[in-house]
């Protein structure tokens, strides 16, 4: 009986790590949407073309790629929530720094300074240690709580900037950078972990041998984290292209109003959600690889829709469906890399998320510029692209990934 007590605080503290992890997480994501919904007339003021548009959003991606995976190789050495507080902050000062930019040159600089501060690989990582079997689960919640995280942000974005117009974006997302960094530093408690002695020494031992050579050198010998690797490579490209696109052409090329723009973008996100949830259920109920391809399946269903119907409606029943299958390779994804990295490599899991976060920002930098760029050219132009590319993730899906 008396060896219950300390396994229920154990277990205690363990829930009140994953409460604030998970909160932290949300308001990373509301931080986004807000400067999401306000980026289209922001840059508008200062610029006014689709393609500065994709560079302005593409900038921040970009920086976060960059500094995705020394953050994470940083946070398995010298430990996540040091590194977590220390990426918050930096993120949060090029926020503010983005509130007071008069031209689109700063714009950009400050952008690539709130990229710096990419600490998505830490939140994974530590969500993944607290959900060490059910892999599904914990990435469902993990995208679940961004999804939420979006959902709220355009609503409040959307409220600052009616009232306030869009440069008041980047001061109350900064406003919420600094509240996010001082309940990390005070409530989040590192929770110690009910393995047995011989497990940790059986890690440790692991560890010792692991830093002879690169982490990230050592998961690249997986093949089946290779190809993960690739489909959701393909996945953040287009899916953040398609996100920043869909604003723009909401905002700006139907010309909808603020609120209808909110209220549309606040359907699309909840439907979002909800299959961002049911593609963790299926996840670990039918396997992460047959989620992965229903969701492809729909994306490329939909996707060249426009050649025949161009019309607002078409385009946010096409835009609802396109995200839904978004969200089932998402979270199938997700599932499949964390079941590698616990399984094979699990002393090394925060590069593992790392890499996999670095190559996914680089692609999600790439996918607005390319795609806004394109929008130049014929308006649904994007969207044939996007079914085309993920033809051929659908293919590698299929041949490669394992059941």
């Amino acid at each position: 009986m008396d060896n219950d007590i300390p396994a229920k605080k154990i277990e205690t503290k363990a829930k009140g790590f994953l409460l604030i992890i998970l909160f932290a997480n949300f308001i990373r994501y509301v931080e986004i949407s807000i400067i999401d919904i306000g980026l289209p007339n922001f840059v508008i003021d200062l610029a006014g073309t689709l393609s500065l548009y994709g560079l302005v959003v593409g900038i921040f991606a970009l920086t976060r790629s960059i500094f995705q995976v020394p953050i994470a190789i940083a946070s398995d050495k010298i430990g996540r929530k040091i590194m977590m507080v220390i990426s918050i902050i930096i993120y949060t000062i090029g926020t503010f720094l983005c509130f007071i930019a008069e031209n689109i040159v700063q714009l950009l600089i400050y952008r690539s300074i709130q990229g710096m501060g990419a600490y998505s690989s830490i939140l994974q990582a530590m969500i993944g240690d607290y959900y060490r079997k059910k892999h599904g689960k914990g990435m469902a919640i993990y995208s679940f709580t961004i999804t939420l995280g979006f959902f709220a942000g355009f609503i409040i974005g959307g409220l600052f900037l009616v009232l306030f117009g869009p440069r008041s974006i980047f001061l109350i997302a900064g406003i919420l950078g600094l509240i996010s960094v001082v309940i990390v530093i005070i409530f989040l408690k590192m929770p110690q972990q009910s393995i047995s002695t011989s497990q940790i020494e059986q890690k440790e031992g692991i560890l010792k041998q692991s830093i002879k050579i690169s982490d990230v050198k050592i998961i690249l010998k997986e093949n089946q984290y290779k190809i993960i690797l690739i489909v959701n490579a393909f996945r953040w490209l287009l899916f953040f292209g398609i996100y920043a696109y869909i604003i723009w052409m909401i905002e700006i090329y139907y010309k909808v109003p603020h609120i209808e723009t909110i209220i549309l973008l606040i359907i699309i996100v909840l439907l979002y959600a909800l299959f961002i949830v049911l593609g963790g259920i299926l996840a670990d109920h039918i396997g992460p690889r047959k989620t992965i391809i229903i969701g492809q399946v729909l994306v490329i269903s939909f996707g060249f829709l426009f050649f025949i119907i161009t019309g607002l409606i078409v385009f946010i029943i096409v835009n609802i469906i396109v995200s839904v299958g978004f969200a089932l390779v998402e979270t199938g994804g997700n599932a499949y890399l964390s079941k590698i990295l616990e399984e094979k490599y699990p002393h090394v899991k925060g590069s593992g998320f790392g890499f996999n976060n670095a190559l996914g920002f680089f692609c999600s930098a790439i996918g607005p510029i390319i795609l806004c760029y394109l929008g130049e050219f014929h308006v649904f132009l994007p969207y044939y692209v996007v079914s085309i590319i993920i033809i051929g993730a659908l293919l590698i899906t299929i041949k490669f990934i394992k059941s």
